[in-house]
């Protein structure tokens, strides 16, 4: 092999080596693209359980679980953990579909929001807070300050701490620091 031709392989490889962090990084953002819709379902159900009502959320969490099954596939290291969101969501949103009353509606969209949370530790949107309940034991996600807890309602509707997002330290809930 010659020098120049060992040169030319070395030089494809640095730049597919170069090339991979920015290629997984497209793939993850057309896959947080394609999630944003499952997002908005979500915050629909979470505002409606916040209000003790269940008013649209079955159609809400089977609209997540149609979507949930397009998802595109993200190459890179955490490809795996994207690839398992999509069947989570469906699952879980399966479950909140199904839920026959309010207390198991809430019940079921913890491991909904469960699913959600974890592809903010892959994504970090910037709009979303998670906030947690630690009387309820999960996490959500919304986008105002203005704790709204989906679990609780006006029981404890403001039961809940921001830990992340762009609000983290800026929750109005009781458990403000």
């Amino acid at each position: 092999m010659t020098r120049s031709n060992l040169l030319a392989i070395t030089s494809a490889a640095l730049v597919l080596v170069l090339a991979s962090p920015a290629l997984a990084a497209e793939e993850s953002a057309r896959f947080d693209q394609a999630l944003r819709p499952l997002v908005e379902h979500y915050l629909k159900m979470q505002a409606a359980l916040a209000q003790d009502s269940d008013r649209g959320v079955a159609e809400a969490a089977r609209a997540i679980e149609k979507l949930a099954a397009g998802l595109p596939a993200v190459k890179g290291p955490a490809a795996a953990r994207y690839a398992a969101l999509g069947p989570k969501l469906r699952a879980a949103a399966g479950k909140v579909a199904a839920a026959k009353d309010l207390a198991a509606r809430r019940e079921a969209f913890k491991e909904l929001s469960r699913s959600f949370v974890s592809w903010t530790v892959l994504s970090k949107p910037r709009d979303l807070n998670v906030v947690v309940c630690s009387m309820a034991k999960a996490p959500w996600l919304q986008r105002s300050s203005t704790i709204a807890n989906p679990y609780y309602g006006s029981k404890m509707l403001r039961c809940g701490e921001i830990v992340s997002g762009p609000d983290k330290g800026k929750s109005d809930g009781h458990m403000k620091k």
